[in-house]
């Protein structure tokens, strides 16, 4: 079955968002934590199926998220930490700069930034496949609904808790993902598109007026330090505008041709992206200075699909950047042909 192309279109504006709130602060950055990680939940939610036999599944997805995971870790983390030695820093900081490397989650920052995602995502596909399939539709929306509720309680309660690959942060990321998959249940027709649009924009002028006027309400999403907003509120909003946006992925995908093939080769490239825009932003950040903010947004998304495309040129770097499982195959089968 062929791959719809708006939904490589969505996450490709997905990961446009990411790179620019990563660089860009102001009205543009409150804006897009509405949603822009639950975005990546959402639609994921949307492609799922429910899997037959979850330890399987499990392991098929350990090998093509957490085996990139690792490899850009090391090949990002083993030179900063090569940095911090040569720069005289002592054992205390290069151990912790290790723990944070082991540990992952809320304790990687800086070009390791985004990392969190990975980890937790995996986590969340793990609960759904064990979850989806096996349970009544009633009883998942009241296994969803408290783990929104678990969520905010860590928000409230323990906010600066690390837990370890930011498997915390799957209790409030699982209600998008489950909500997606529900969404796939309804016939187009049937779609609130219009409340969507409604509810997004509304909250977008709530956010606009709040940074405006200086209320210092928290609004959005900052998933990674288990902000989630106004509880409820936030959730609904972020919801809207995923919606909003799936709605925009297809209009692009129809009218706009040119913008449609770049946001879809994004889209591909999204996983290397989210791994890789930390280093070119931050990187030329370091060189000219953090005030050619739309030419460190262009370098992080130029440079990481670059990266992409040019691990799509050998078996080894399909298998070990972008998770391919018959590469990965290919390799396991090399390495017991020269032992053999």
């Amino acid at each position: 079955m062929q791959r719809e192309r708006w939904i490589d279109i969505y996450r490709g504006i997905g990961i446009l968002l990411v790179v620019w709130g990563h660089v860009y602060g102001g009205y543009s950055f409150e804006l897009i934590f509405l949603f822009h990680m639950p975005l990546f939940f959402f639609i994921s939610g949307y492609l799922f199926r429910a899997v037959a036999a979850p330890a399987a599944f499990c392991r098929r997805k350990a090998a093509q998220l957490l085996i990139p995971y690792a490899t850009f870790l090391l090949l990002i983390g083993m030179p900063l930490a090569l940095h911090l030695w040569l720069t005289g820093h002592d054992s205390a900081a290069l151990r912790d700069f290790a723990v944070g490397l082991l540990l992952g989650g809320s304790r990687l920052s800086a070009w390791l930034a985004a990392f969190w995602f990975v980890t937790s995502f995996y986590v969340v596909l793990a609960i759904e496949a064990l979850l989806i399939g096996r349970c009544s539709r009633k009883l998942l929306l009241w296994l969803h609904a408290a783990m929104l509720l678990l969520a905010y309680a860590n928000a409230f309660f323990a906010p600066a808790l690390k837990v370890p690959f930011a498997a915390n942060v799957a209790l409030a990321a699982a209600p998008f993902f489950y909500a997606g998959y529900l969404l796939r249940q309804l016939p187009d027709a049937r779609r609130p598109y219009r409340t969507a649009a409604v509810v997004a924009l509304a909250m977008m002028v709530a956010v606009m007026a709040n940074h405006h006027f200086g209320w210092r309400l928290s609004l959005g999403y900052d998933m990674k330090v288990t902000q989630y907003g106004v509880p409820g509120l936030s959730f609904i909003a972020a919801l809207a505008c995923c919606l909003w946006m799936m709605r925009a992925a297809r209009a692009i995908d129809r009218r706009w041709p040119a913008a449609a093939q770049v946001l879809a080769e994004l889209g591909q490239a999204a996983i290397v992206i989210m791994f890789m825009h930390m280093v070119f932003t931050m990187g030329l950040a370091a060189l000219l200075g953090e005030q050619y903010r739309l030419l460190r947004v262009a370098a992080g998304v130029a440079g990481s699909w670059a990266v992409y495309r040019s691990s799509l040129r050998w078996t080894w770097s399909r298998a070990l950047l972008l998770g391919s499982a018959p590469d990965q195959a290919a390799l396991r089968g090399h390495r017991r042909a020269m032992h053999g």
